[in-house]
């Protein structure tokens, strides 16, 4: 018998003897049977966290949530966010007829997402664009945006997002928001019926260039997430006609450009020292905490020195299963600052840079079974709790399996929240979580990131 092959049987048989005394659904905190036929365990491994400011921007242009507002995380600091918007004209040669009148100019906004303390009123203002979109440049969550600071319209209100349940499954019930703007922006729309003005997307966008919404400065509540491609989302002109009939004629949003800028502050908390692009704070010099937060740069860096070191110590083995877990602090929804939905790994480098292969995509840790130099099959952790634990958990046999073999390089991860979604062809798409989840990774003696390790050694 060759060695490929007795290598395969060994390997088929010990998993065969993993998955036969476990459940796989329970692999998380208590996977700690030392006893499997044919298998050793270990989990002794140091594993070294903290949190890392992201190097790489994080692309906003158009993604399926706009956001804006203010709150204030006890552990983070402030987080801000606006949002920039292109208005379509709705239609070319636009006339509102002779001798019609202006009644009111109405921004409604489709919202289901909200974040921080909702018991609070917030209050929104809306301004009027004076930079234009370009179609050469792309916008990120710190790409600055210019535009008038005296605004058109605001409205002060408190954000409801409805969870209802439809044959078993829960989803947030849409809730609109609207804002009456100036009367006197009101008139100079209607000025420009049947003007060269409104023939046309592009002479409209010389005359008004979009919106941007955003909190005063000193709000503290919560931020909202808009959809601005709803049939909903509208910017609409209430008139009267000459003959004293109602009419309306709704400007079109999400069809063009948008983007929304995400700023944090974070003076007087733990991360105040994270200033540049990469930098570090090791979560020893927090308590043994280390934190991911969406949409802010904060990653949670993890290295495992001695890796690449398994093989050497042990001999030539195969890697049967290997899960990392990551313990939560605080799993709960006080001031619902709840949880990111999905975390995965980044591969990343000495430099605490996002690595990407030759086309550009991202590389992160893969879903077990494909190759590990693979990218279009990027896999998830949610969010898990068992005993009263909360924590996050990945299957990492095949990546770890790369490492002790030399195939990949021992750099450690960098944590982060994303959002990864099946495609029809089985590949998997993946692309920043931008609504501001945060979650706190906790690496403690009382409470340590793991990496379980079943392994069988080769003869």
């Amino acid at each position: 018998m060759n060695s490929a092959v007795r290598r395969l049987l060994l390997f088929f048989f010990s998993f065969a003897a993993l998955t036969a005394c476990e459940d796989p659904t329970e692999i998380g905190l208590d996977l700690q049977d030392e006893n499997l036929i044919g298998t050793e365990f270990t989990d002794t491994f140091t594993i070294q966290t903290g949190t890392v400011l992201q190097g790489d921007s994080i692309l906003s242009y158009r993604m399926p949530v706009a956001l804006a507002g203010q709150y204030i995380d006890p552990v983070l600091g402030t987080t801000r966010a606006s949002f920039f918007s292109e208005v379509g004209l709705g239609g070319t040669n636009v006339t509102f007829g002779s001798n019609s009148k202006a009644d009111s100019l109405v921004l409604t906004l489709d919202y289901s997402f909200k974040y921080a303390d909702t018991l609070k009123a917030m209050q929104l203002n809306v301004h009027r664009l004076t930079s234009a979109f370009d179609e050469r440049t792309s916008y990120f969550t710190n790409t600055p945006f210019s535009f008038d600071t005296n605004p058109i319209g605001s409205k002060a209100f408190q954000p409801r997002v409805e969870v209802v349940e439809t044959n078993g499954t829960k989803s947030k019930k849409t809730k609109l928001l609207s804002i009456k703007l100036s009367s006197e922006l009101a008139n100079q729309f209607l000025a420009q019926s049947g003007q060269t003005t409104f023939a046309d997307q592009t002479n409209f966008l010389n005359f008004f260039r979009g919106i941007a919404l955003m909190t005063p400065q000193g709000e503290n509540g919560s931020l909202i997430g808009f959809n601005l491609a709803s049939s909903n989302s509208s910017l609409v002109l209430h008139y009267t006609a000459a003959d004293g009939t109602k009419k309306q004629h709704a400007f079109v949003l999400g069809s063009g450009g948008y983007f929304s800028q995400i700023t944090a502050d974070r003076s007087g908390t733990a991360l105040a020292g994270l200033q540049t692009k990469g930098s570090l704070i090791p979560s020893s010099a927090t308590g043994g905490d280390s934190y991911v937060q969406a949409g802010t740069q904060l990653l949670t860096k993890v290295t495992i020195p001695n890796l690449a070191a398994l093989q050497a110590s042990q001999g030539n083995i195969i890697i049967n299963r290997a899960e990392l877990i990551f313990p939560v602090k605080s799993a709960s929804t006080s001031n619902n600052l709840t949880t990111p939905p999905q975390l995965v790994l980044y591969e990343t480098n000495s430099e605490n840079r996002l690595l990407r292969d030759n086309t550009g995509t991202l590389r992160t840790v893969q879903q077990d079974g494909i190759n590990p130099s693979a990218t279009v099959y990027p896999a998830a952790m949610t969010l898990r709790t068992k005993d009263g634990k909360s924590y996050y958990s990945m299957n990492v046999t095949s990546y770890v399996q790369a490492i002790t073999l030399g195939q990949k390089t021992n750099n450690g991860f960098l944590v982060g929240a994303a959002v990864v979604t099946a495609q029809q062809d089985g590949t998997r798409s993946l692309r920043p979580e931008l609504s501001p989840y945060r979650t706190i990774l906790t690496n403690n003696a009382s409470n340590p990131v793991k990496l379980l390790i079943y392994y069988s050694k080769l003869k």
